[in-house]
C-alpha cells in the first residue's frame, strides 16, 4: 500500500499543489533541473565554430544573445575558414558561421548522411582593398586590380592575413585559379598585416571590411589611421558608378564588386540553442547589430514617418 498525504485544503489550489510538491521532493530527493541543460532554442549549451574574419561581428551578437538568454551559454570558437568546416563536417559541431554558402559538392556530402543543413543568409559584407598612406593610386579599375592580382610582374605584392581563410578561398575563386600567384604573401595576425602594408607602398592588403566597418570602433579608426582604404570600380561591362568603397550605401545598392554574403549553417534541424541563435542573428536586434556594425542587414525593419502637414513639420511615428 502506498504512502499518502492528506493536506489541509487551502483557499489557492496551486499553493496546496506547491506543498505536495516540496513533500514529495523531500521524502524522494528531487532536485531542480539546472537551466543550462535544459535544450531549447533559449537554454542550454552549445559549441559553435566562427569564421575568425567574422569575430568582431558575432562576439556582439554572442553578448547581446547571452545578456537577454541568462540560461544561455555559447561556446563559440574562432578559426580560419578552411579549419571551421573540416569540424563540421564531421561529427561534432552542428552549427557554423561563414562569409560564404555550402558548394553543391557539399550540400550533397551531407545529403548522403542524412543531414539537410539550414543555411541563413544574415548579412553581406565585403572584401577590402588597404594600401599604404605613401602609394600613389587611392583608387584602381576593376580591371587594372584583377590584372595586379593575377600577374606578379606588375609589382605588387598582396597580404592576406591567413592562408586557410576563407579570403584565400574567395581569391581563388575569383582569379579561377587552384592555388594563389607567389606575390601572395600570408600574415600571422591582422595587426601583422596592418603593419606590413602601412610600410610597403608596394603592398596591398586584403582584409574582411567587417574589420573595419564600424566607423565607431577604436580599432577601425587605428587601421584608417595607419593605412588607405582603396575604391574600385565596377567591371567594364556593368554601369560606371565611379570608384566605390565597400560602404554600406554601396553594399545596399550592389554597386560594390567584391561582396561576401554572410551565413549561418545549422546540419541538425533541430530546434535547439544552436537554431536559437542563428534565429537571433537574422532577427529584429541581431540585425540592429549587423546595421550597427556598418554591414548590410540581410533582414531590414520598415521605418514609417508620418508628418504633418504646415509650416512646422512633426515627426509622428
Amino acid at each position: 500500500m502506498g504512502i499518502q498525504f492528506f493536506l489541509p485544503s487551502f483557499k489557492h489550489r496551486s499553493f496546496g499543489s506547491y506543498c505536495s510538491l516540496v513533500i514529495i521532493c523531500i521524502i524522494y530527493g528531487c532536485s531542480p533541473p539546472n537551466p543550462h541543460e535544459l535544450v531549447s532554442p533559449t537554454t542550454g549549451q552549445i559549441k559553435i565554430m566562427v569564421d575568425e574574419n567574422l569575430k568582431d561581428l558575432i562576439e556582439q551578437e554572442r553578448q547581446a544573445f547571452e545578456a537577454t538568454y541568462k540560461y544561455a551559454k555559447l561556446d563559440i570558437q574562432y578559426l580560419p575558414e578552411v579549419d571551421v568546416l573540416n569540424e563540421f563536417f564531421g561529427d561534432s559541431i552542428t552549427v557554423i558561421f561563414t562569409a560564404r554558402d555550402l558548394s553543391a559538392s557539399e550540400l550533397d556530402f551531407f545529403s548522403q548522411k542524412k543531414y539537410f543543413p539550414r543555411r541563413t543568409h544574415f548579412a553581406t559584407g565585403a572584401l577590402a582593398f588597404i594600401a599604404s598612406k605613401n602609394n600613389k593610386d587611392s583608387a584602381l579599375t576593376y580591371e587594372v586590380l584583377i590584372a595586379q592580382l593575377k600577374d606578379s610582374t606588375l609589382g605588387k605584392r598582396f597580404v592576406i592575413e591567413n592562408a586557410r581563410s576563407g579570403i584565400s578561398n574567395q581569391m581563388l575563386e575569383i582569379l579561377g585559379v587552384d592555388r594563389l600567384p607567389g606575390h601572395f604573401f600570408a600574415q600571422q595576425t591582422k595587426k601583422d598585416v596592418i603593419q606590413y602594408v602601412s610600410s610597403h607602398p608596394d603592398a596591398i592588403g586584403i582584409i574582411d571590411y567587417s574589420d573595419i566597418s564600424d566607423s565607431d570602433a577604436a580599432y577601425t579608426r587605428y587601421v584608417l589611421d595607419a593605412v588607405s582604404l582603396l575604391a574600385i570600380s565596377r567591371p567594364k561591362d556593368s554601369v560606371q558608378m565611379g570608384y566605390l568603397k565597400p560602404f554600406q550605401y554601396n553594399l545596399q545598392d550592389k554597386l560594390y564588386p567584391f561582396t561576401r554574403k554572410l551565413y549561418s549553417i545549422n546540419k541538425t534541424g533541430l530546434n535547439d540553442l544552436g537554431a536559437g541563435f542563428s534565429a537571433y542573428v537574422a532577427g529584429h536586434i541581431g540585425q540592429k547589430i549587423v546595421l550597427k556594425a556598418g554591414l548590410l542587414p540581410e533582414y531590414q525593419s520598415a521605418r514609417w514617418i508620418e508628418l504633418k502637414s504646415g509650416p512646422n513639420p512633426v515627426v509622428e511615428k
